[in-house]
């Protein structure tokens, strides 16, 4: 027993920050985009092909003459120059590194996100539309932005006012009305490339057939139209989102078996309600043949734990007002500036039975919550309720990435606090400002925890979600071509295993400060990532098997070979005691909704600490994706 207290011990202190260490890998590279550009008498269409999924925010300039799109974590391709205007409703298409200001005076896209400046051709009044699209036509998945013709200069004075002139959410459809007729929203279909007086170079991926005649592009133009009409309804503008992926590894170290054999599903459908809302709706269902009756490997509460799942990942409906934005339903919440990390991002329960190495976007478990958000220039401000929380998903004693050293088979009892107190729920606030080229950010968050504590009773073990409080910030700064990024969290209420045998359940309470700062430095394909990360016990005590500051650092090399993969290393140690991670992998993009990656998950040092107690977890593993 004191073994396990003292290992635990040693873990608890660094809870956190093994989020932050992993997360540095995990952090996924900004995706790639080309831009393709097409028009005939009807319209002008943009279209940004994208690897991944990825939101966009579309507004108006205060100069009403440009157009302003900011897209999530994207970063165009330098091997596709942007396409000629020439003949289009455009007249400049740029990119631009700057903060962009809509009409209202929010500040669009943060420093991750590709920023996109569309110049109209003198005297041209236009009408917007941009959605999201899923796999098809040569991509992956797809940003499109169209441009119709007004009738009359007459429409600019139809437009709304610059409080709220086109603004658009993240992840939902824009819409700028700069006339006064309505036309139906914008079809699903993409149009090709359209011949210009250059075609040659209107467009930007040589792999698209061109389109000898404006008749040819009319006619995709009315089919689309035409079955978007026919499916008119409350619900329109529907889109699939998802995709099917098989995984396997296999644990090296002895003794030698297969640790995961998954098929998963995810599927769902994002769309508009009306004129006035969107919606999103995923769900994932996923088996696991490592884990059936013929493994003798895991005992039966893992197996019956990890061979099946099914949950509703995302279930929500987008709607604004003039000033504010609403968010309603199951959904993400991510605070944290760090891509892929886990510091700041309180909200966000985490599926951790695979430990941190699964990719964040995938291993984050959604809340049932209601979120409003208001932009205010330069300022913004979000409010959250969670009414009915939802916890970590740690698996059982016996599965290979169990946080806590218990025995296999060891009876573990899951208390879940009571959802209909309301001290157990959500409650938040975060406020953003940018200010001299500083993101900042601070927030405030009260619940029961997301993370389970170990309490030793007098009947066996049970898994507890403390209340706690937690305040906290992020920063980020632009310094040429690299970037100074941080975050902190100051957490009241956290309790961490004891070997004192006078401390009520096996448990010291203790205020805790956790923190991370790093660099992110682009060289050409090559990106590096270097952070430090650490947690300041405040009440420490001996007797917690743990020093009162624990630190790590994490080191990241990542290499793009463009559209065809790319190759990464990740180091990760504490400073404190012998304890390292080292994760190598490989990705290949097959095809634009295809992707093949394989790699390692290598751990090594002390059999206490936080990553050395993995020692007989080391790992191969491949995994097929297939995005729809």
């Amino acid at each position: 027993m004191s073994l396990y207290r003292e290992r635990h011990g040693c873990n608890a202190a660094l809870s956190a920050a093994i989020a932050v260490a992993v997360g540095a890998g995990q952090a996924e590279a900004a995706t790639e985009a080309g831009v393709r550009l097409g028009h005939d008498a009807n319209r002008t269409r943009v279209v940004i092909d994208l690897a991944k999924p990825a939101t966009h925010r579309l507004c108006r300039a205060a100069d009403t003459n440009r157009y302003l799109l900011a897209i999530d974590g994207a970063v165009l391709s330098p091997n596709r120059p942007l396409p000629t205007v020439s003949g289009t409703l455009l007249g400049g298409l740029e990119t631009t590194a700057g903060k962009l200001r809509c009409a209202n005076g929010a500040r669009l896209g943060l420093p991750s996100d590709e920023r996109l400046v569309f110049e109209l051709a003198p005297r041209q009044d236009v009408r917007l539309e941009s959605f999201e699209l899923g796999p098809g036509y040569g991509a992956a998945h797809r940003i499109v932005v169209d441009f119709y013709p007004a009738p009359s200069s007459a429409a600019v004075a139809a437009a709304p006012d610059a409080k709220g002139a086109g603004e658009v959410g993240p992840g939902t459809s824009g819409e700028t009305v700069l006339a006064p007729e309505s036309e139906p929203a914008a079809d699903a279909e993409e149009m090709p490339p359209a011949a210009t007086a250059a075609p040659a170079e209107a467009v930007a991926r040589e792999d698209t057939p061109a389109v000898p005649d404006s008749a040819a592009a009319d006619d995709i133009f009315d089919s689309a139209d035409d079955s978007l009409q026919a499916a008119a309804g409350p619900f329109y503008d529907v889109s699939p989102v998802g995709y099917l992926e098989a995984a396997a590894a296999y644990t090296i170290s002895d003794p030698s078996h297969w640790s995961r054999l998954r098929t998963r599903v995810e599927l769902g459908a994002t769309g508009r309600i009306g004129e006035s809302a969107r919606f999103k709706v995923v769900g994932r269902a996923q088996g696991d043949a490592a884990y059936l009756s013929w493994n003798d490997f895991y005992p039966d509460a893992v197996q019956d734990d990890q061979q099946s799942n099914f949950w509703v990942r995302e279930a929500y409906v987008d709607v604004g007002t003039d000033d504010w934005e609403f968010r309603l339903g199951r959904q993400h919440v991510v605070w944290g500036e760090m891509v892929g990390l886990f510091l700041a991002d309180v909200v966000s329960a985490r599926d951790t039975r695979e430990f941190f190495l699964e990719e964040f976007e995938t291993m984050r478990i959604p809340q049932w919550a209601v979120r409003a958000e208001r932009y205010l220039g330069d300022a913004y401000v979000e409010l959250l309720w969670i009414p009915y929380m939802s916890y970590d998903f740690i698996g059982e004693p016996g599965a290979d990435f169990y946080p806590f050293p218990l025995e296999a088979g060891t009876p573990v009892r899951e208390v879940t606090p009571s959802r209909s107190d309301f001290r157990n729920q959500g409650l938040g606030a975060r406020f953003a400002y940018f200010v001299n080229g500083w993101d900042l950010s601070g927030f405030y968050f009260q619940s029961s925890s997301v993370a389970p504590t170990l309490y030793r009773t007098e009947t066996g073990f049970e898994l507890r979600n403390d209340q706690i409080e937690q305040v906290g910030g992020t920063f980020s700064k632009d310094f040429f071509s690299w970037v100074l990024k941080g975050e902190a969290v100051y957490t009241a209420g956290r309790n961490f295993l004891s070997v004192d045998p006078g401390a009520a359940f096996g448990l010291e309470e203790s205020d805790a400060l956790d923190y991370v700062v790093g660099v992110t430095i682009p060289r050409g394909n090559w990106r590096f990532d270097a952070q430090v990360y650490g947690r300041h016990v405040f009440d420490h005590r001996p007797t917690m098997g743990f020093d009162r500051n624990e630190v790590g650092i994490t080191l990241l090399a990542n290499y793009s070979f463009g559209d065809a993969g790319d190759v990464e290393l990740l180091y990760l140690s504490g400073l404190n005691r012998e304890d390292w991670s080292l994760q190598p992998s490989v990705s290949w993009n097959l095809a634009p909704s295809w992707r093949l990656r394989a790699g390692a998950d290598l751990f090594g040092g002390e059999p206490l600490g936080l990553l050395g107690q993995f020692d007989d977890a080391d790992r191969v593993f491949i995994e097929l994706r297939r995005w729809f």
